[in-house]
């Protein structure tokens, strides 16, 4: 792709006489901020970042919150001060209340909020339809599931589980898919949710998982962030199976993942910043990506894929069409 540097783009030869200010400014300016760059979704994020920063040669800046919550403030107000940056992107639950006073005390800035929406209508939401991929991710459990022992480390206890991070309505999201996936295509068998209460404690997502599996469940879906670490860990060791998230985490566990639930955080924020870079202003209000438009999917793994039965590979191509043309509707968590 040919780079473009300019925030305004003039078409064929009727150029305007009066250049904005901002396109007379020249690059797009752009800030991130986090505590999870390294892990999982956060990675996803920075890669998108990235590559907008090679096709269109904006200027970027990312900053790791690293576990400093009394800096989160002071690290949003060093960012927002200087009206330097066109847009800034915040990814992380536990950075809400720092934004929303950064939002109120530098009204002309506009953050960007991955992941979620708040209640503030003065700032861009970036949102998912986690449950659309994640009601697949359910289908697909519970159809392995209901073959019992026919199909490789299932028993017979017809029950899948969940790992959550913290309860909140992200979470919340994703297991309302994964229960409505599950229910439609395979309505014998139950979900065991449990939530670990936090996002970074990998010892506290393999015991949770450990006891899913002893309790019945042969499928495990990971949506714990770096808690969900020990998901993975605890699938290769009861050889069971899990279902990672956000990211292909396929080779966490090879033979142990049937796939992931990926959340393309890439895809949202090259987007936003594409639109910024060729003039249509990214304007407060809340942008959804969905199965039709790439930002949540379900991958299959490749050690997986071979074993998968046809009946249950239709199913699933058969949920995805009908997910996309509006025939099967996916209810978000109230």
């Amino acid at each position: 792709m040919k780079k473009i540097i300019s925030k305004c783009i003039f078409a064929g030869a009727a150029l305007v006489a009066s250049v904005s200010l901002a396109c007379a400014e020249g690059k797009v300016s752009v800030a991130a901020i986090s505590g999870y760059f390294a892990q999982g979704f956060g990675v996803s994020i920075v890669n998108g970042l990235n590559k907008a920063k090679t096709d269109f040669g904006i200027d970027l800046k990312l900053v790791d919150t690293g576990n400093r919550a009394l800096d989160y403030e002071e690290q949003f107000a060093n960012l927002a001060k200087d009206g330097k940056y066109d847009l800034i992107f915040v990814m992380g639950w536990e950075l809400v209340d720092a934004l929303q006073k950064a939002s109120a005390a530098y009204p002309n800035q506009r953050f960007v909020f991955i992941d979620g929406v708040l209640d503030s209508d003065k700032m861009i939401y970036a949102n998912f339809a986690e449950e659309q991929g994640s009601f697949i991710a359910g289908a697909l459990a519970g159809m392995i599931e209901s073959k019992g022992s026919a199909f490789d480390k299932i028993g017979d206890g017809k029950a899948i589980g969940f790992v959550g991070g913290r309860d909140i309505p992200v979470i919340r999201n994703f297991l309302g898919g994964y229960e409505q996936g599950s229910k439609y295509a395979a309505p014998d068998v139950t979900v065991k949710p449990v939530f670990a209460g936090t996002f970074d404690d990998p010892a506290k997502g393999s015991e949770l998982t450990q006891a899913l599996y002893n309790e019945g469940a042969d499928i495990v879906y990971n949506v714990a962030g770096p808690t969900g670490e020990g998901v993975m860990q605890a699938s290769a060791a009861a050889d069971k199976y899990s279902i990672g998230v956000d990211i292909d985490m396929c080779s966490t566990a090879p033979g142990n993942v049937l796939g992931s639930m990926l959340k393309r955080g890439d895809i949202a924020v090259y987007s936003l910043i594409k639109d910024e870079v060729e003039g249509h202003k990214v304007m407060p209000g809340t942008r959804t990506f969905d199965l039709a438009s790439g930002g949540v999917e379900l991958k299959v793994c490749d050690d997986i894929a071979p074993k998968i039965p046809e009946d249950v590979k239709a199913k699933l191509d058969e949920i995805k069409k009908g997910i996309v043309d509006g025939s099967i509707k996916v209810a978000k968590a109230k």
